[in-house]
């Protein structure tokens, strides 16, 4: 009736959901899983355009590299769609936790523009498929009966994601600056102490992604769907 009482519904039954999702042990690993290499898989993309331009990088080649993980990104989504369906969701999904993984490595010693292209490719090749088999595997572990509630939830929690990343690159990269740079540093060592604090900050996004891998490798798929049909009832 009011917009009022429309949000403090909305929190309610986000409360609601919360209590249910936190007797649900299956699910509430995998969330907290998907939550750490989630915001490892956002972080990188958000944060490209800034850690290319603190290489040296122009600005035209990191809008060209963005554009080309948008063009590659949909019919990519799609083949990791049929790789999970052949190969198993599960497994598609520590596939692409570990792609990131190396890009991430990659990432860190890259130097040259046509680098920054080739791993605009391969984040364009799995950014799409490991968003989407998420939230296949999810599907999984949820009562059907109630899935728009447990996705609602779902989708909050990865709007919430990118907060973790941001912050560890910033405090990382701040961090080695401050133990790197001479009491009296010249204008070259400025620039190489810096770049160094952004090569080091995008490696402690491997954080994200090793804590996401190992808390998913817990996660008892047969287990979730147990519990899950009998929600269902």
């Amino acid at each position: 009736k009011s917009g009022e009482s429309i949000i403090s519904a909305g929190i309610k039954q986000l409360v609601n959901t919360f209590k249910k999702v936190r007797h649900l042990k299956t699910v509430f690993l995998f969330l907290l899983a998907y939550w750490f290499y989630i915001d490892g898989v956002d972080t990188i993309i958000r944060m490209a355009v800034d850690y290319g331009l603190s290489l040296g990088f122009e600005s035209n080649d990191l809008i060209v590299a963005l554009l080309i993980v948008q063009f590659v990104g949909f019919p990519a989504a799609l083949a990791f769609g049929k790789l999970g369906e052949k190969w198993s969701v599960r497994k598609s999904i520590f596939l692409a936790i570990a792609i990131y993984m190396a890009v991430t490595v990659w990432g860190t010693m890259m130097t040259q523009k046509t680098e920054f292209y080739i791993l605009a490719i391969v984040i364009g090749l799995v950014q799409g498929g490991i968003q989407a088999l998420s939230r296949s595997y999810y599907s999984r572990l949820i009562p059907q009966s109630q899935a728009a509630e447990y996705y609602g939830f779902y989708n909050m929690l990865g709007k919430f994601a990118v907060i973790i990343g941001p912050a560890l690159m910033g405090v990382v990269g701040l961090a080695v600056k401050r133990s790197l740079m001479p009491p009296s540093p010249t204008p070259e060592q400025v620039i190489a102490v810096g770049q160094l604090a952004s090569r080091w900050s995008i490696a402690s996004i491997l954080i994200l992604f090793i804590l996401g891998a190992i808390l998913f490798y817990f996660v008892d798929e047969e287990k979730g769907k147990e519990q899950a049909a009998l929600l269902a009832e």
